[in-house]
């Protein structure tokens, strides 16, 4: 059965430890590479682009590897604590040239894991909590059921990327071919497997956000083909990938671009493969 994809009022991409940025250390050196850019007329790079921090053991991070790598940069609050819409839509214009109404739909949705009546403001590892932003079905951590500490899992992201077979350039068709199989795989593991309708939008959009971000040469605005170095060094080291030659677009990632992207993953989605799932116990 098909949906029509709309925007809810969430959107944001699915740790208490950080076992797999032990051995990165701080990143506060320019290198050559960056400063060229920096220098470089109308370069869309900061100073906290080439500035990184490993997570502290009193700093909290969520099971988003885009909301932990700006943490860990410090366009979020580094210790992941008391962030409001006002430092959201800066970070991520800054960071990312992702516009204001992404923001703050983004925070928004994040901000239902806030467990005070009428909060304005969340903490990253509120996000873990089950089913409210987090869902199955990650592209990079265990499902709860079998992981609930939501860390960065590499059997897991590298049994995701397999799907696109050696692919260099990650396409809207290759993106919802591997999200939609993976998880699929996923749910043969965890017999508490769910993804609701209200779900899919999540889904789709996290991958949106990743192929629009990381767009590469072989994409468009209109099809994006995100630089899967770019797309695997971020998750993997939850660190923007300027040392590999990144930049934000020049064009700003909005609402309007974000629709017609769900809706072409959407259709793109292989014949067979469900949207959507039900705990086994319930089938």
């Amino acid at each position: 059965m098909r949906y029509s994809v709309v925007i809810p009022a969430v959107f944001a991409s699915s740790a208490f430890s950080f076992p797999h940025l032990a051995n990165i250390g701080d990143f506060q050196v320019k290198s050559e590479l960056v400063n060229r850019q920096e220098g470089a007329s109308g370069s869309a790079l900061k100073p906290k682009h080439s500035t990184w921090t490993a997570p502290g053991p009193n700093d909290v991070r969520a099971p988003c590897p885009v909301l932990n790598t700006l943490a860990n940069h410090g366009f979020l609050p580094h210790d992941g604590r008391n962030i409001t819409l006002d430092i959201v839509t800066p970070a991520f214009k800054d960071a990312l040239n992702v516009g204001a109404d992404v923001a703050a739909v983004t925070f928004n949705g994040g901000l239902r894991a806030n467990p005070e009546p009428n909060a304005t403001w969340l903490d990253l590892d509120m996000l873990h909590t089950h089913n409210v932003v987090e869902h199955d079905g990650s592209l990079s951590r265990k499902d709860m059921a079998l992981d609930p500490s939501n860390k960065f899992d590499p059997e897991t992201f590298d049994a995701y990327l397999a799907f696109y077979d050696g692919a260099s350039d990650l396409t809207v068709e290759g993106a919802a071919n591997a999200r939609a199989r993976h998880a699929l795989d996923m749910s043969k593991i965890n017999p508490e497997f769910s993804l609701t309708q209200a779900q899919v939008p999540v889904a789709l959009g996290e991958t949106a956000m990743m192929l629009w971000i990381f767009n590469g040469t072989q994409g468009t605005t209109e099809n994006p083909a995100a630089n899967r170095e770019y797309f695997e060094y971020l998750f993997r080291n939850e660190r923007l990938p300027v040392e590999l030659g990144w930049t934000p677009l020049e064009t700003e990632f909005n609402i309007a671009d974000l629709q017609p992207l769900l809706t072409k993953l959407q259709a793109a989605t292989p014949a067979g493969v469900p949207l959507t799932f039900t705990p086994a116990a319930s089938r």
